[in-house]
């Protein structure tokens, strides 16, 4: 549930703009993010883990961010 309530922001609007379809037309092809963007997914990839785990031990948030 805490991950369906996490509230977008700043970061989540830059990787929906850099993964729109728009970007990569005519099918699917590997995205290079920017520096910035690159920075916008670990931030929004570490609220992601807290809001999965609601800050049960560090070993499992590790666990879940390592698969995303």
């Amino acid at each position: 549930m805490a991950v369906l309530t996490l509230a977008p922001d700043e970061d989540v609007e830059s990787l929906a703009a850099a993964l729109a379809p728009a970007r990569f037309a005519g099918g699917t092809h590997r995205v290079d993010l920017t520096v910035e963007e690159y920075g916008a997914y670990g931030r929004f990839a570490d609220r992601l883990a807290a809001a999965a785990t609601t800050g049960d031990f560090m070993s499992e948030r590790a666990l879940f961010r390592s698969r995303y």
